[in-house]
């Protein structure tokens, strides 16, 4: 996952929205009146996420994919409140076995945010694994995390295993140039485990 931090100073137009509409709540989200600050929000937090989806990392493109409540609008544990915080949004992709389409109206154990990654363990395979010191609360955590978000498919993790072997021969021919790659590289965040 990316560990996401905001942009302090949210778009103009989600403030403006939101003091113009000052009542409006999850209905409103999908309505005519905030669809063209949709895409001034989600290309904000595309700058924010430097182009990778919130939770699985792949690549995606300003206008693709959608903002993704990190806290649900809706369910048992919506929050509606919430439903215009932009630090509650996140850019993510449409993959129908993950990510946000995969959560839905669910809690994440972990969210996205700085240290998210901290308990996760990357194998050399691409999976996706709890740190081995962690108590059974917490291996379970991760785990649900993991699973909710589709994490473990079988698509990503050769994809994850695909460039943990570009980043590993870089590291051992060129180490001076492994800081410029995991500037630009998708899976850049969960990549950083392999040297913390």
């Amino acid at each position: 996952m990316i560990e996401l931090t905001h942009n302090p100073a949210p778009p103009k137009a989600l403030l403006d929205f939101n003091e113009t509409y000052p009542g409006a709540g999850p209905d409103d989200f999908d309505g005519e009146a905030f669809r063209p600050v949709k895409k001034i929000v989600k290309a904000s937090l595309h700058n924010d996420q430097g182009g990778l989806c919130v939770y699985c990392e792949m690549p995606l493109q300003p206008d693709t994919g959608q903002i993704d409540h990190i806290k649900p609008k809706r369910g048992s544990d919506g929050h509606p409140h919430l439903t215009f915080s932009y630090t509650n949004y996140a850019h993510g992709c449409i993959r129908s076995d993950g990510c946000g389409q995969r959560k839905g109206d669910r809690l994440l154990p972990i969210e996205p945010a700085p240290g998210c990654n901290e308990q996760f363990s990357l194998s050399s395979d691409g999976s996706l694994e709890p740190m081995p010191d962690l108590n059974r609360r917490n291996r379970h955590l991760v785990r649900q995390t993991r699973d909710m978000l589709g994490l473990h498919s079988a698509a990503l993790i050769r994809e994850r295993e695909k460039w943990i072997k570009a980043f590993v021969s870089l590291l051992k021919e060129h180490p001076q140039l492994a800081r410029d790659f995991l500037k630009q590289a998708p899976f850049r965040h969960i990549l950083l485990r392999l040297i913390s």
